[in-house]
């Protein structure tokens, strides 16, 4: 039992010692006042933090699994390195610097990724801790709009649907920020939120490309004799 307060107090301290960024989201245009975006990295912890800050494209598979690759043309980052002295913050600028003229949105994880701490004062172990952000950043065109189609669906497990979209737009959808309406049998159910965002197993759809989710539905609603309606 003690032994279990101090893991739970360890947790505890470390997340509230952890740094934290700010805005996680972002949409940016590709050129002018609106392609640029700061990020705020607080640390309020009692130790200095050394942070790394780089970006990522975003390929997303049919699955939704998704991958990065280190993209060291698109943005420029003022400072990629810095340190953070104790209960200070720190002020980042991402910069958009790729294509100005595009035709799609194309989405970026910038990552805040602390270098390791070691957690021993005598500096012997060589074993330390670190915590990672991935933020996601969109490079927007003017007037981009996604157009969401739901191409399929079929029950997974008792109380799972797969559901095959396609997103003929020119935007990313963020599958999670829609209200998705399952109705059946008179009854319906609304799925919005941290709801919504716990249910489904991916997030993002990129700009024309098909994708294949999985959502907890409750089981009374069976996706054969179920209608869809996803908004947003």
């Amino acid at each position: 039992m003690r032994a279990l307060f101090v893991l739970i107090f360890c947790l505890f301290s470390f997340s509230v010692s952890a740094f934290q960024v700010r805005p996680m989201v972002a949409d940016l245009s590709s050129q002018g006042s609106q392609s640029q975006q700061t990020l705020r990295i607080i640390n309020p912890s009692k130790n200095p933090l050394t942070i790394d800050v780089s970006a990522f494209n975003i390929s997303i598979s049919d699955s939704g699994v998704e991958s990065l690759e280190a993209n060291e043309e698109d943005f420029l980052i003022i400072p990629m390195t810095t340190i953070i002295p104790p209960g200070s913050s720190q002020s980042v600028i991402v910069r958009y610097i790729g294509e100005p003229i595009i035709n799609h949105s194309k989405s970026y994880r910038i990552t805040v990724e602390q270098v390791s701490v070691d957690l021993n004062d005598n500096a012997q172990s060589g074993v330390g801790m670190s915590l990672s952000f991935r933020t996601l950043f969109n490079v927007v065109p003017d007037n981009a709009e996604a157009k969401l189609i739901i191409k399929e669906k079929k029950q997974l497990a008792e109380n799972q649907w797969g559901v095959s979209l396609e997103n003929l737009g020119n935007k990313y959808v963020r599958l999670s920020k829609g209200q998705w309406n399952i109705k059946s049998k008179g009854k319906v159910l609304t799925l919005e939120g941290m709801d919504l965002s716990r249910a489904l197993s991916g997030k993002i759809l990129l700009p024309n490309s098909k994708g294949n989710i999985a959502i907890s539905i409750p089981k009374e609603f069976q996706a054969a004799d179920s209608e869809l309606e996803v908004v947003f």
